[in-house]
Formats: structure tokens, sequence, C-alpha cells
């Protein structure tokens, strides 16, 4: 009977092992994404080469020890989870709210705001080969068709977008418009888009090199500087201070200066580049 007993907690041990018991699993870190190119990219061709998408690759290549899952979780979402106590990162602005609920990295990202987006060889006949024009100057412009999307914030921009939508100089679209399929049909001479959206758009079109854009000078910042933060208990704490680690790090390489500039046209990389090389590495 000791033999039998021995050899029934021996195979109940084994199995254990081979099943891997949560005393010795590998510590989970929960990413948050969502379906918003060019930050994520979760199906297609381009699948997984969004710009955070390439940042957690960067992170979960460094932090091995650790199981890495992702899910899908509108920012909503995300903060209810923090509020609640449940571990988890995301990537994304700081503001009040957030900041109350999370840990902040050091800066890990570099976006442009909305831009005057255009077909290569149009309205640059107007503007000539310069980074930024004063939006205002051009919705005053009435030989010029511009179009923006229904409902949506523009920022800081949005009382002039307001002003000039109310006077039909601006086309507003519905969110199912197709943007590059108006800029090349010349029903529209701009947008007032995302570059890196556009891109992308463009790039789905098989226009790979066709847009242009200049940034739009009533903005304060000329960039927008997003952050990783994780839930803000001892976890979120221990979390941000390893990938503080691998940003300070990491960030001084081409290849990270190459995921955030990787979907822009050659001048919106330049202002990246400029707020990269004077701002973020500091």
């Amino acid at each position: 009977m000791k033999i039998s007993r021995y050899f029934i907690l021996y195979a109940v041990a084994a199995v254990c092992a081979c099943c891997g018991v949560p005393g010795n699993a590998a510590e989970t870190i929960k990413w948050a994404i969502a379906d918003r190119p060019t930050s994520y990219i979760l199906e297609g061709n381009d699948k997984g080469k969004g710009t955070v998408d390439l940042l957690y690759a960067i992170l979960k290549r460094n932090m091995s020890e650790y199981d890495h899952k992702y899910i899908n979780m509108t920012f909503g979402r995300v903060l209810q989870t923090m509020k609640s106590g449940e571990n988890i990162c995301a990537v994304g602005f700081k503001d009040p709210e957030r900041s109350s609920l999370a840990y902040f990295s050091v800066p890990a990202v570099i976006s442009l705001p909305f831009s005057v987006v255009y077909r290569k060889g149009t309205i640059e006949r107007v503007y000539g080969d310069t980074d930024s024009i004063s939006i205002e100057k051009l919705l005053q412009n009435t030989d010029l068709d511009g179009g923006i999307m229904q409902k949506r914030s523009y920022g800081e921009i949005d009382p002039l977008i307001k002003r000039y939508e109310d006077k039909r100089i601006l086309h507003t679209l519905s969110p199912n418009s197709d943007i590059i399929q108006m800029l090349y049909t010349d029903r529209l001479d701009y947008v007032i888009e995302i570059v890196s959206f556009a891109n992308y758009r463009a790039r789905q079109a098989g226009k790979n090199d066709g847009l242009r854009s200049y940034a739009i000078k009533e903005y304060s910042q000329p960039v927008l500087v997003a952050h990783v933060f994780c839930t803000k208990n001892e976890w979120g704490k221990k979390m941000i201070e390893r990938i503080n680690q691998i940003l300070i790090r990491e960030r001084k390489t081409p290849e990270y200066l190459e995921l955030m500039t990787h979907w822009y046209d050659e001048r919106s990389r330049k202002v990246i580049r400029q707020y990269y090389d004077s701002q973020f590495l500091k």
C-alpha cells in the first residue's frame, strides 16, 4: 500500500508539472489593443505593423520572461479595468483621468495631429514647398474644396472647422467615405486627416506614394506624445520601471525611429525627426 500511495503522489506531481501549476507559470502582462490603423493593424497584409504593434513587439522581446496577452478593447474599457484594480497596460496620451488610474512611462511614441492631406501635384501650386500652412487661410480659399469627417473632434481647430463647415466651404463626409478615391478623382482638393491613416488607406488602394501633407499652424504643438501606462498599483509601478529601462535604451536605435515614422510622408517624417532629436531623447 505504501508503494501504491507514493506512486500516486508521484504521478499527480508529474501531471501538474506538465500542465504548469500557477506557482511555476510565467506572469502574464495584458496589453490593450484596438482596431485603429495605423497605431494598431489587426488584419490584412500589414497585420502587426502598426506603430503600437511594433512597440509592443520590442517590449515583448525585452521581457521574454513574461507571458504577453493582447486584448482588443476600447479606451473606456481600459480605464474601467484600471479603475477596478485589474492589471493591464496600454499606450496613449496623458490626461488627468488616466493619471489618476495609471503610472506612465517616459515618452514612447511621437505622432502628428490632424494635417492637410492632398494629392501630390495639386494644392502645392498654391502653397508651394513648405512644411506648414494656416488652416484659416486655407479655408478662406473658396477655389479649393476640402473635406472633413462627420462628428469628429479636431481638437484646437474645432471652432474654425465648425465656422467654415456651417458656411458650406468644407464638405462633411460620412465615416465610410473613400477619401483616397475622392482626392484622386478631384472631387476634393484636400482633406483634414491624420497623415499616417491617410497613407495607410492610400497603400491599401495601391497609391503608395501619391499623397502629401501640410502641418496645421494653428495647433499649439507640432506633435503629440504618447506613453505606455499601466494600472496604478505596485504591479503597475514595477512594470513601468522595467518598461522605462527598455525604452530609454531602445529609443536611441534606428529601428525605434523607423517605427514612429513608417506610415508618414517625408514632410511629416521631418517634423517627427526634429522633435525626436531635440526633445524626445532628453
